[in-house]
């Protein structure tokens, strides 16, 4: 696709902030209310596990939906959902059980499945060839300050006016993604063959870039979920207030977000190995196994921020990986992967480190998530090793 016809970037920075914005302050307001109803840390572990494990069993097929329906369409609908999905805790609130929160964590699972291949899709569409690396960099800092946001929002609309407060406002500033995604350019809609989808994944599956990119990818999603499912309950047990707990998860994704564009613009200017997104997943893996023996807002701070800058720059270069590698029809399906197996770790994470923690206490709980989550790495590094990131297929075909 030349540079005169590519579509502007800033309505999927626009749409995707305005979109995690709601699902993060709704995201750090669930467990808080899962403890409030009598619920135990393993109800609030499953109820993560079931949000991000759908999110791995249907972002390789809605990257397919995607490439059919459209960004746009695909981009609607997940938007819509998102804000109706934020008020369905206030039915568990009305009927002080945690069962409709289920509900929510499966539908919210839903929407963001539906969303974010869609938004990687156009990202790694339109943005140029040389500089796609820094096009996904703005993308994570849009959607890192919408995870810091949300939860600082949704932490202090709790502490000042409580659940019903929160989950509205969830809902509306969801539902201001849509203002992104009405500048979307329409595309054609196509039908689509679910039975050709083995072959789109087996294709993309095929090449060790990719799979080992899928690979560092969970790594990541292993111990990052057993965060995001975990922290506002261990904030809390360390004696520490609702709000405070939104502002470290904030400074945690601001980080994310602000250490994105520079790494983009260095993966863009610097060939860097793909073998690089595994060591990067297993420094990860290995501070956040150090994250429940902190007591105080230091040394939780300075572990969060130093692991999530490794997190950042391995996401990074997965995704650059894919993009380069995947023939351009198949982006959708490539990047879809990629979700699917960060989100398949980020379902499994505070599952594992939930019963983990109510067996053993934090420490136990992070650090054998953690351990898990190195391994994983590992064996990606072994996938990856000596593998070049490769040729742009778009390039190759304008040669």
């Amino acid at each position: 696709m030349s540079d005169s016809h590519r579509q502007p970037l800033w309505p999927a920075y626009v749409a995707t902030y305005t979109f995690m914005l709601g699902q993060w302050a709704s995201g750090v307001a669930v467990p808080l209310q899962v403890q409030l109803l009598g619920g135990s840390l393993a109800d609030a572990g499953l109820l993560a596990s079931v949000r991000f494990g759908l999110q791995a069993f249907l972002q390789l097929p809605f990257g397919a939906v995607a490439d059919a329906w459209g960004t746009r369409r695909v981009l609607m609908l997940a938007i819509i959902g998102n804000a109706l999905v934020n008020l369905v805790p206030l039915v568990a609130l009305a009927m002080g059980s945690v069962i409709p929160l289920f509900a929510w964590a499966v539908l919210s699972g839903v929407t963001a499945s539906l969303f974010l291949p869609a938004i990687s899709a156009y990202v790694a569409i339109s943005a140029p060839d040389a500089s796609r690396g820094s096009a996904f960099g703005w993308l994570t800092l849009f959607t890192h300050t919408g995870v810091a946001s949300g939860p600082a929002l949704g932490g202090l609309v709790w502490d000042l006016g409580g659940p019903m407060p929160t989950y509205l406002v969830s809902s509306a500033a969801g539902l201001a993604a849509i203002v992104g995604a009405v500048f979307v350019a329409p595309s054609l809609r196509t039908t689509i063959q679910l039975s050709r989808l083995p072959g789109m994944v087996a294709e993309v599956a095929g090449q060790r870039a990719i799979l080992g990119a899928w690979l560092a990818a969970l790594a990541i999603g292993l111990p990052w979920g057993a965060v995001a499912g975990l922290f506002p309950l261990f904030g809390t047990g360390v004696g520490l207030a609702a709000g405070t707990v939104g502002l470290l998860l904030a400074a945690q994704s601001l980080a994310n977000g602000a250490s994105r564009v520079p790494l983009g613009r260095l993966i863009d200017r610097r060939r860097i190995s793909p073998v690089a997104a595994a060591i990067g997943a297993a420094g990860y893996a290995a501070v956040i196994a150090l994250l429940g023996f902190q007591d105080g807002i230091p040394g939780i701070l300075l572990v969060l921020v130093a692991g999530v800058i490794m997190l950042a720059f391995t996401l990074m270069l997965v995704q650059v990986t894919i993009s380069a590698v995947a023939r351009p029809e198949l982006r959708a399906t490539g990047l879809g992967g990629y979700g699917t197996s960060l989100s398949a770790g980020l379902g499994i994470g505070p599952f594992v480190a939930g019963g983990v923690a109510d067996a053993g206490g934090f420490g136990w709980g992070f650090g054998v998530i953690g351990g898990i989550g190195f391994g994983v790495a590992l064996l990606a590094a072994v996938v990856l090793l000596g593998v070049p990131r490769g040729r742009d297929p778009e390039a190759e075909g304008s040669a």
